[in-house]
């Protein structure tokens, strides 16, 4: 079973492990906040499993190329070319980096887009500026919720989540 760790301010920072939860939780560094059904054992005692927990002091989220990954991607840009806004099947999806990796550009969430074959060959390795170009919107770092939302799987998910895992 999963826990939702959230911020001191009740912003959503990740799903973790019950071992790490365990640990928050011994060091008294975070509060549960809501309850699974089942219980966690251990020698010196038993508590029901946490499915949210939250941090008592501030922390500093770090989205600068967390966790990119390209299914995370499609899903933020709805598999639709960021150019000319057609939608795309699986085997059409190229990746494109806005400022190319020949000009130094990185891979990440606030860097690249779902492009078309073509459209990506007509950009190459310029700018969308460069190459008169127009992105549909500037690319982000994907919310937590949409690309967690989508891909759980309804028995391993608490109603507790629905609060802070709202679908964009």
């Amino acid at each position: 079973m999963k826990t939702l760790l959230l911020d001191s301010s009740y912003q959503v920072l990740s799903f973790i492990t019950e071992k790490k939860m365990m640990k928050l939780i011994v060091k008294e560094k975070v509060e549960v906040i809501s309850t699974w059904d089942s219980l966690i054992t251990w020698s010196s005692g038993k508590i029901k499993h946490p499915s949210i927990v939250r941090l008592k002091k501030h922390v500093r989220r770090n989205y600068f190329n967390s966790n990119f990954s390209r299914k995370a991607l499609v899903k933020r840009d709805r598999s639709v070319c960021q150019f000319c806004s057609k939608k795309l099947t699986a085997s059409q999806i190229t990746i494109d980096h806005v400022l190319p990796r020949a000009q130094g550009g990185i891979t990440s969430f606030t860097n690249c887009v779902v492009a078309c074959t073509p459209c990506n060959n007509l950009k190459a390795d310029k700018t969308p500026e460069q190459a008169g170009m127009k992105l549909l919107r500037k690319p982000t770092h994907p919310s937590f919720s949409m690309h967690h939302y989508a891909s759980e799987q309804q028995e391993n998910w608490s109603p507790d989540w629905d609060d802070y895992l709202k679908q964009n």
